[in-house]
């Protein structure tokens, strides 16, 4: 019995230990970020860990820059370190190499304990990357001191162009395609700032009010991390799915804003049947499937959609993938499945599984597409076990361990699906509350009805 409670108590103290041990590393971590630098040792071991982890495990590390290139870059990097660095000066430090690779599911991010430095010290405005203009179009705090519309000019007295410039030199994205990567600094703006330039106590925004010339500074308060993640991740909160029939009753609008239903895929293959089922019974001519924003999730999501869509059953994927096996089998017909006039709306954030779907229907001649070049080509990187933590510098390494293609032949990889009818929204537009994309595909279904009258 002695025995028994020495063995329970050894073990105790060894749990006890550990946690004590992961406390204070947690802790060692915050401290060292706010007062202290990681040492040249422990810098270059996580560079080497890095690209060892790359070299090693990334499904076709080397499909958009060569060997070559990579191992000078690696080098040219590696040789920087030639001083202790802040952790977010590492981390730029490393983004020119994940950048580089031409995989969207291949980067870099913060530890946690990074963002519990300054979780209430992001930057506040909400943006859109229009015509090459940085335009406000919201405030995570709620507070309306730059209008929406304005164009922000600086931000901290640094031009915007040099930051979003800096920022797109760093950012990853299959076959390094610049509309994703426009997209998410857009998006993301927020965490990307923090991540490349820290928490500043406020922000000093010069910017040209809408529509206008003249030119007006403010001071603004920081936002909370909490507010800006519910925006930034918001397709990750089982957004909602949208049906609606035009008033002219020969058009339905579909919009799918994500595919991330993984633990919902009857939810969402119930309303697929609904409303295929409403467009079958109503005679519905043409229908408007409005994927922008969509960055991909489940294909078991995707697929159930194709079966609506595709002329006669083909496979969906070009391979047997792990769970997804039956995917490339020849995807049945769906009933009530759609035979009229199908116009997909498109843009640069469209990505992973998002990808492998409107490549699909391009490559199948399904339909037309209105937008902007999408942001993936017809196959991506990723797959299980494909996050590490750095060793000393907890920065969080995440890389496409498997590659996973639609059933196409001869698509471009080197470009993202391209529309058939290229269509921006411009500046005006915006101050205008247009939605110029759908405006377009209204008044191409009216060509369409026109001519086919004559």
């Amino acid at each position: 019995m002695k025995k028994i409670n020495f063995l329970i108590i050894s073990l105790l103290a060894i749990f006890l230990f550990s946690i004590c041990n992961l406390c204070f590393s947690q802790t060692n971590l915050e401290t060292r970020d706010l007062k202290s630098k990681f040492s040249m040792k422990e810098l270059q071991e996580d560079f080497q860990q890095m690209r060892h982890t790359l070299e090693e495990n990334h499904a076709n590390f080397y499909e958009y820059t060569n060997k070559e290139i990579f191992d000078k870059l690696f080098e040219q990097q590696y040789d920087l370190i030639i001083q202790p660095m802040m952790l977010n000066e590492f981390f730029k430090l490393l983004t020119p190499i994940t950048a580089r690779v031409g995989c969207g599911h291949t980067n870099l991010w913060m530890p946690d304990e990074y963002w519990n430095l300054g979780p209430g010290k992001l930057f506040p405005l909400q943006i859109k990357l229009i015509e090459g203009y940085a335009v406000v179009t919201g405030d995570y705090n709620n507070k309306s001191l730059v209008p929406v519309g304005s164009i922000v000019l600086k931000i901290n007295d640094i031009p915007i162009n040099d930051i979003i410039e800096e920022m797109k030199a760093n950012y990853s994205a299959d076959a390094l395609n610049e509309n994703f990567i426009l997209s998410q600094i857009q998006r993301r703006f927020s965490l990307i700032y923090a991540r490349r330039f820290g928490f500043p106590e406020k922000f000093t925004v010069t910017y040209a009010l809408p529509g206008r010339k003249t030119r007006a500074t403010a001071e603004l308060q920081p936002a909370n991390l909490r507010a800006v993640r519910a925006v930034v991740f918001e397709n990750f909160n089982h957004p909602e799915l949208e049906f609606g029939i035009m008033e002219e009753k020969s058009t339905a609008i579909m919009t799918i804003q994500t595919f991330i239903y993984y633990d919902s895929v009857p939810m969402f293959k119930a309303f697929l049947d609904s409303c295929f089922k409403e467009i079958h019974e109503k005679k519905i001519a043409n229908l408007i499937l409005d994927l922008r924003s969509n960055d991909g999730g489940d294909p078991f999501c995707a697929a159930p959609l194709f079966s609506y869509l595709e002329h006669e059953p083909v496979p969906y994927f070009a391979e047997s993938y792990g769970k997804y096996s039956r995917l490339a089998d020849p995807i049945p017909l769906a009933e009530n499945h759609f035979t009229g006039n199908l116009f997909t709306l498109i843009d640069g954030r469209c990505n992973s599984t998002n990808g492998h779907f409107c490549s699909l229907l391009k490559y199948n001649k399904i339909g037309k597409f209105i937008g902007t070049e999408g942001g993936a080509t017809y196959k991506c990187n990723a797959g299980k076990n494909t996050q590490i933590h750095l060793k000393n510098t907890k920065i969080m390494l995440f890389f496409g361990r498997s590659t996973y293609a639609a059933a196409v032949k001869e698509m471009d990889k080197t470009r993202g699906i391209l529309p058939d009818y290229t269509v921006e929204q411009t500046y005006r537009d915006f101050l205008d509350g247009k939605d110029t994309i759908l405006e377009y595909t209204f008044e191409l279904i009216k060509s369409l009805k026109t001519n086919k009258q004559k």
